[in-house]
């Protein structure tokens, strides 16, 4: 009875303790997520840099949840395409692959996950569109890919494969004929997407509204 007595004890003091991370998990997201939503394209390095270690610094202590490392990377893409030069801009996208290959670790198979490998790979290659298109574009379009096959409905596929088409030149395929048909589909998916929890991935709308504005009614 008192060996029972004590595994009881123990039962209601670990369910505490895990609702008491969970709560405390909550709130550090929340505001890790506001913080980051109040951002804009005239976002600094420094803003961006304190919402990646925001987000990393949650990554230390709840190790078994994707979403602050997807988010680190998240701002370290936007660091990457910000950077002054060549090598800093590498240096931010090694960051990104750091937190998402975290990130893997914990949800493999992720589609959201697999959306900003793409998107990686494509600040990976704007870097130097010359060079490095070869390298990265099979990556950007594999990785798409996997992703439409992991969830056909999730928009955010569909607004890097538009805006990739957009700034492609038209004698390679790209150029409005191409990226607006694939812009208005992920346009009408935004219309039905409801995001898997309170602190899922939502971005991709409002960075397409330029685009869509160069597309014909």
């Amino acid at each position: 009875m008192k060996t029972l007595i004590i595994s009881i004890a123990v039962a209601v003091a670990t369910s505490f303790s895990a609702q008491a991370q969970s709560d405390q998990y909550k709130q550090a997201m929340g505001q890790a997520l506001n913080t980051m939503q109040s951002h804009n394209e005239k976002s600094s390095t420094a803003d961006l840099m304190a919402s990646a270690n925001q987000f990393e610094r949650i990554a230390g202590v709840e190790s078994n949840q994707w979403l602050p490392r997807y988010y680190a990377g998240l701002n370290y893409v936007y660091l990457g395409f910000l950077g002054k030069d060549e090598a800093d801009k590498d240096k931010y996208l090694d960051q990104a692959d750091v937190n998402l290959k975290a990130a893997e670790a914990v949800s493999p198979n992720n589609d959201e996950l697999t959306i900003l490998k793409a998107y990686i790979a494509q600040a990976r290659m704007a870097v130097d569109p010359m060079n490095r298109w070869q390298q990265y574009g099979p990556l950007f379009q594999s990785a798409l890919a996997k992703a439409k096959s992991l969830n056909v409905e999730n928009p955010r596929a569909y607004v890097l494969e538009g805006s990739s088409l957009m700034y492609t030149p038209e004698q390679f395929g790209g150029g409005p004929g191409a990226a607006c048909p694939v812009l208005k589909q992920a346009n009408e998916k935004f219309a039905s997407f409801k995001p898997a929890s309170e602190f899922s991935p939502t971005w991709g709308q409002k960075q397409m509204e330029p685009l869509l504005a160069k597309c014909p009614k």
